[in-house]
């Protein structure tokens, strides 16, 4: 019964007025006192975890611990014992989304309490839902993770401006949730005076840290440039859920002077990493999961600057491990030491989410990826947004968002860069556009395509 007014608490307090929950805000400065006491501790464990934890012994034992429990682990592995990372590696076979949602009852636990679990699925942007169980105190890891990544850049449980998915009715400039700490915007209203009203309400309370899909965070600071507004007050954006382009870090560190500060995870919970204080190269947290960067032959990548899909492995949901899921996710190999912080993590950079290579067709049917039409840095200085749609081979159309720099001469250039790249039948259009396109979920996807690479 406590449990049931609590969530129910949790889920309607933004309902609140505005100064009502202002006032809780304030109060609200102890995440202890929000996560509960297992939260601080956690958070303890993983300080003294940093440097001792085991991952490999740690997956052994959820591996062992799977084959006698879950039904699709038994099936494959019944009678093994696995006692070291070689013998897992070898004879551990791969999943995929796939052969999850084919045999989703055997993947879960016969030990499970169901009770103890919430059913959830992903976010299904890339096709079918995958539904799930996870422990319905999963998010004392998870927050407790998060944070501990996030105050590398400074964040002590401070209050949030949240851009993401949140819809808020049109007179509605903001509203709080005071026990997230978060001033929540509308994620699907993204131009220049809703712009205005945001930078007015985070100036006026002082919001340091704001959370939000990098292309938001791109969007916003070019709006904070060209207006030449004061953003001294703005430690970092806490960025995830989308690809990262250097044209965006560029604008947001370089010229801005904001930190743009990124974290990686997936609906799966597998693997979650965030940025390095000192640099853009990613940190894998050890303790959440287990972390594999395989080939397309499944071999794992140890050469600096491969590039191989990310696979995990859950340590917190013993109701329904997933073991070697391959994620759909690419990045490049770094190391397994920080080169520039030196702490001893794997580390990896330019993560490309549910990446295969982002195919433009020609009308023949060959093909180049949206990588290879990277821009030269002096073109994406000039303008403010780019989205490629192709709805037919053949067909490119071009969206951008143009700088009061942006010319007749940088048109030409354009031109001239895409047809080069594209075979000379390619029909090339640029059309100028005042915002590009989002999912219905707020995310930013470069390339919108229509055609299937099996057509």
């Amino acid at each position: 019964m406590i449990r049931r007014y609590a969530n129910y608490i949790r889920k309607n307090i933004i309902r609140l007025p505005n100064f009502i929950n202002y006032f809780i805000l304030n109060i609200n400065q102890n995440p202890t006192m929000i996560y509960g006491i297992d939260y601080q501790r956690y958070k303890k464990y993983l300080n003294k975890s940093d440097t001792t934890f085991n991952s490999e012994l740690h997956l052994l034992n959820v591996v062992n611990s799977a084959i006698q429990t879950v039904p699709y682990y038994r099936r494959l592995y019944r009678g093994m014992t696995f006692k070291d990372i070689n013998q897992f590696s070898k004879c551990f076979g791969f999943i995929d989304k796939d052969i999850v949602m084919i045999n989703m009852k055997d993947f879960i636990s016969d030990k499970v309490k169901i009770a103890d679990y919430d059913f959830g699925t992903t976010g299904g942007t890339s096709g079918k839902p995958l539904q799930l169980i996870a422990p319905k105190t999963r998010y004392i890891i998870e927050f407790a993770t998060i944070h501990s990544i996030w105050e590398r850049i400074g964040y002590k449980f401070n209050v949030r401006a949240v851009i993401r998915n949140h819809r808020l009715p049109k007179r509605v400039i903001y509203k709080i949730n005071p026990l997230m700490r978060e001033v929540i915007f509308d994620g699907f209203r993204l131009n220049d005076n809703y712009f205005q009203d945001v930078y007015k309400t985070i100036r006026r309370l002082n919001i340091a840290f704001i959370h939000c899909y990098p292309s938001v965070a791109y969007e916003f600071s070019v709006y904070l440039l060209k207006n030449r507004l004061d953003v001294s007050f703005i430690k970092a954006f806490l960025c995830s859920s989308e690809n990262i382009f250097d044209y965006q870090l560029d604008l947001v560190q370089n010229r801005l002077g904001i930190r743009f500060f990124n974290f990686y995870g997936h609906s799966e919970k597998l693997v979650l990493a965030g940025f390095c204080a000192k640099s853009d190269l990613y940190h894998i947290e050890p303790t959440y999961g287990y972390f594999e960067l395989v080939d397309t032959e499944g071999n794992g990548i140890k050469q600096v600057g491969d590039i191989g899909e990310i696979v995990g492995t859950s340590f917190h949901n013993p109701g329904m491990p997933l073991i070697r899921y391959r994620t759909g996710d690419f990045a490049e190999y770094v190391g397994d030491i920080c080169p520039v912080c030196h702490r001893r993590v794997p580390v990896i950079k330019n993560i490309m989410g549910r990446w295969r290579g982002d195919r433009i067709f020609n009308r023949d049917g060959s093909f180049v990826t949206t990588t290879a039409l990277n821009l030269h840095d002096e073109l994406y200085s000039v303008i403010y947004g780019l989205q490629y749609v192709q709805k037919e081979k053949g067909i490119l159309q071009i969206l951008i968002i143009k700088s009061p720099l942006y010319n007749s001469m940088h048109e030409e250039i354009l031109y001239k860069h895409y047809k080069d790249k594209l075979n000379k039948d390619t029909k090339i259009e640029i059309k100028y556009v005042d915002e590009l396109i989002k999912q219905p979920n707020g995310k930013f996807l470069l390339l919108i395509s229509k055609i299937s690479s099996t057509n």
